[in-house]
């Protein structure tokens, strides 16, 4: 940092505020992340800062004392020299998480960048991250500080510039918006080291996997902060609504009656409700001159700084296929009135041995489309992912040995299958998707008869290709599903009699049609249907998904018209 005679006067003046000298470092756009750290550079520039003021060792003797306490060990504030600056005195006042209770803070950044390297916090600090059991390899830090802490800094550097009364252009560019170095990064640059040393695994930007999240809030001062320019903001935002109404009177607006009627109503809206601290009211009140600004008092600290440590780990995905060999078993938990209906779902005989070894918060079961729940969904299984949320494993057991694990133990069970199962990303939410709307699907039914079937019919049946039927959203589902009517294709027929009144009934069709309703016509909201196709009322006995395919195709058509010898034996 090269110092000069405007920027010591500056330091100085602000030091004088109560303003902690992290934060003047950070006003003063320091980016030299050892200055934070209290390292050799740091006292350094504090006796350079102290001759230019007049007073080498003003700075330097307050910070020494501390400086070396610190490092052997917690000292009370009432033993501090009384000569100590009251926001360095603050830096001993020590409650874990940062709810403080005393008042001499410092006045921009609440004293959040004065005790982060304290040792008592950081040992509860990380005592609080272990406890929660994670297994990591390497963390990413992110910080969030009370937006009140920005009209703080612009109040006080207009008022300690204002006091200085001097031209200079480090003056004018020190006040500018996104000059001064931001509070979360100089957070990052102390605590990343040091929450690194005592991890004992190092802190990589670039590895999103897991995340800890120190949230400082500080709600009370942010409202209070923002409540003082309402009235100003209003007037100014109440200007530029006239002016544009007055070049809009020029122009005979049609609108314009109806425009003034809504800002009058929103005027009176406003005037009932609070300045809320945001990013939009923010850049409002950072766009006020020195004059406007110089209405308002400095507000101390007088809420405390409460700080919430979040720590998450990056979600995995796991795909496969799952083999529903079993019926009356639901693809989810299923509850009614808060009553679970039935004991076991896919979710639960899929999810569970992974749960065991990954360890998750929670668990989300994603998969493409779903089965009735007394269908059983055979073949090459149905596609679907485990999303294990904020899961507390390490890396070192993220490998495809575990997987192989979790399928030898799930495949052991007899109700449900999987087929082998992979680590996945987010991509697979539109492959799980794409499977839902775009598949063909292979069935096979019992289908009982009202009269004895025709011969002829089935044959005729037989040879139907890519027939179009209607499909009105069933009865079933009118209570969830929109009420419209659908195209669906049934490619392919294959139908062979069991007896005179009882069928055995293969469908080859698109994505998305209704079975059920095309064998039972659904009072006819289903046209045609196999009711029609047979002259005959028709009812399901029992339904299987056989066979998923990713497109139609000629070698589609002989597979399907082969299932009856691959499964017919387990219908």
């Amino acid at each position: 940092m090269q110092l000069n005679e405007h920027k010591a006067i500056l330091f100085n003046k602000l030091y004088e505020k109560d303003v902690c000298i992290r934060c003047i470092l950070r006003l003063f756009k320091i980016t030299e992340n050892n200055l934070y750290r209290e390292t050799q550079g740091f006292i350094q520039l504090l006796v350079d800062v102290g001759k230019l003021i007049g007073n080498e060792n003003k700075l330097v003797e307050e910070y020494d004392f501390l400086y070396y306490k610190r490092k052997t060990e917690i000292i009370d504030c009432d033993i501090l020299p009384q000569t100590c600056h009251s926001t360095l005195k603050d830096q001993f006042i020590k409650n874990p998480f940062y709810t403080f209770d005393k008042i001499n803070k410092c006045l921009i950044c609440h004293g959040i960048l004065q005790c982060l390297d304290d040792q008592k916090f950081l040992v509860i600090l990380v005592n609080e991250i272990q406890q929660r059991q994670y297994q990591f390899e390497a963390f990413k830090f992110q910080v969030k500080t009370p937006i009140g802490c920005q009209i703080r800094q612009i109040m006080i550097l207009n008022q300690c510039i204002t006091e200085i009364g001097s031209n200079d252009p480090f003056y004018e560019q020190i006040i500018t918006p996104n000059f001064a170095t931001d509070i979360k990064n100089c957070v990052k640059w102390i605590m990343c080291s040091l929450l690194s040393e005592l991890l004992k695994v190092p802190c990589d930007i670039n590895d999103d996997r897991f995340l800890i999240c120190l949230n400082f809030e500080n709600i009370g001062d942010d409202i209070k902060q923002f409540e003082q320019f309402k009235q100003i903001i209003q007037d100014i935002d109440d200007k530029m609504w006239e002016e544009k109404i007055a070049k809009k009177l020029k122009m005979n607006d049609p609108q314009l009656k109806e425009e003034i009627n809504n800002k009058l109503l929103q005027k009176k809206n406003l005037q009932s409700q609070p300045f809320l601290p945001t990013q939009n009211n923010l850049e409002k009140i950072s766009k006020l001159n020195q004059i406007q600004l110089s209405q308002f008092k400095i507000i101390n600290v007088n809420y405390p700084v409460k700080l919430e440590v979040t720590t998450s780990y990056q979600n995995i995905f796991i795909k496969g296929n799952y083999i529903k060999l079993g019926r009356y078993i639901s693809q989810t938990p299923w509850f009614i009135n808060g009553n679970r209906i039935y004991a076991d779902s896919i979710e639960d005989l899929v999810s569970a041995e992974a749960c065991k070894i990954f360890k998750p918060s929670s668990l989300k079961f994603h998969s493409g489309g779903r089965e009735d729940i007394d269908v059983r969904m055979l073949g090459n299984g149905r596609p679907f992912a485990i999303e294990l949320v904020d899961p507390h494993c390490g890396l070192q057991i993220q490998t495809q040995e575990i997987l192989n694990q979790i399928e030898s133990n799930i495949n052991s069970q007899k109700v449900v299958k999987v087929t082998p199962l992979q680590y996945t990303d987010t991509n697979i939410f539109e492959e799980l998707k794409n499977s839902e709307i775009n598949k063909v699907k292979a069935y096979c039914c019992i289908v009982e008869c009202k009269y004895i079937v025709n011969g002829d019919l089935i044959k005729q049946a037989n040879q139907i290709k890519d027939l179009i039927i209607k499909q009105k959203t069933p009865i079933r589902v009118l209570h969830r599903r929109t009420q419209m009517v659908r195209d669906k294709i049934i490619h392919s027929l294959l139908i062979k009699q069991i007896n005179e009144k009882w069928l055995l009934v293969y469908l080859l069709s698109s994505a998305g049609t209704y079975i059920k309703e095309f064998i039972h016509s659904d009072l006819d909201r289903t046209v045609p249907n196999l009711c029609t196709l047979l002259q005959n009322e028709c009812d399901i006995y029992q339904l299987d998904v056989m066979k998923l395919y990713e497109k139609i195709d000629d070698d589609v058509i002989i597979n399907f018209k082969n299932l009856d010898t691959e499964y017919g034996s387990k219908i």
